[in-house]
C-alpha cells in the first residue's frame, strides 16, 4: 500500500513541475525575471513583496512554487527511504531528483544575482539559459524513473543492449542539444523581436 501511495505521489510531482516549468517559461515571455530585482531568496528585499507590480507577482510566484517543488522532492526521497531497502534504485533515482532540483535553485539564484534578467543579452545569459534547459530534462528524467520504478516498472538495462543503446544514447544527446539551442532561440526572440521573417533575417 505504501509503494502504490509513494507511486502516486511520485507522478504528482512530476505534473507539479512541469507546471512549475511551464510558469517559468511565462515569466521569461514576459520579461519578469528582474521582478524582485537582484534579490535572492528575498524579493526586493522583503521576504513578501507588498503593493509589488505585476512583473514581480508573476516573478514572487515562480519562486515559491519553485520552492514548494524543492519540498516536495525532499519528502519524496525522505519517503523513498524509509519504504525501500539502501541502494534501491527508486531512493537512487529519488536522491538524483533532489540533486538536480538543488542545481536548478542554484541556477535560478545565480541568472537573478548576476542579473541575467530582462534586457540583458549577453552571452552568459545565453550559455546560463542552456544549462538551465539541460538541467530540468535531467530532473523530469529522474522523477520520472522515481514514479515509473515505484510503479513497478523494471530497471533499464544498458548492457548488452548493442545498437538499440547507441541509437537511444544519440537520440538523447540530440534532445538536449536541441532543447538546449532552442531555449537560446526563444530567448532570442524574446529580447530581439521580430513581425516577420524578412525582419528577422535582416536583424541577423
Amino acid at each position: 500500500m505504501k509503494h502504490s501511495r509513494l507511486a502516486t505521489y511520485s507522478w504528482g510531482v512530476i505534473a507539479y513541475t512541469i507546471l512549475v516549468i511551464v510558469w517559468g517559461a511565462f515569466v521569461r515571455a514576459t520579461g519578469s525575471g528582474a521582478g524582485c530585482g537582484n534579490h535572492w531568496p528575498t524579493c526586493n528585499g522583503a521576504v513578501v513583496p507588498w503593493s509589488p507590480q505585476s512583473e514581480t507577482i508573476i516573478e514572487f510566484i515562480h519562486r515559491l512554487t519553485s520552492g514548494l517543488t524543492l519540498v516536495a522532492i525532499l519528502l519524496l526521497l525522505i519517503w523513498a527511504v524509509r519504504v525501500y531497502p539502501k541502494a534501491h534504485r527508486v531512493r537512487l533515482a529519488a536522491s538524483l531528483s533532489l540533486f538536480f532540483v538543488i542545481v536548478e535553485a542554484l541556477i535560478g539564484a545565480g541568472i537573478v544575482l548576476f542579473e541575467l534578467v530582462a534586457s540583458n543579452d549577453s552571452t552568459a545569459r545565453a550559455i546560463m539559459v542552456a544549462i538551465h534547459l539541460v538541467n530540468t530534462f535531467f530532473l523530469l528524467a529522474s522523477l520520472t524513473l522515481t514514479a515509473w520504478w515505484a510503479s513497478g516498472g523494471e530497471p533499464v538495462r544498458l548492457r548488452g543492449q548493442g545498437w538499440p543503446l547507441l541509437a537511444l544514447s544519440l537520440g538523447f544527446v540530440s534532445l538536449l542539444i536541441l532543447g538546449a539551442s532552442g531555449a537560446v532561440t526563444a530567448l532570442g526572440d524574446t529580447l530581439f523581436p521580430a513581425g516577420s521573417l524578412a525582419e528577422g533575417l535582416q536583424q541577423k
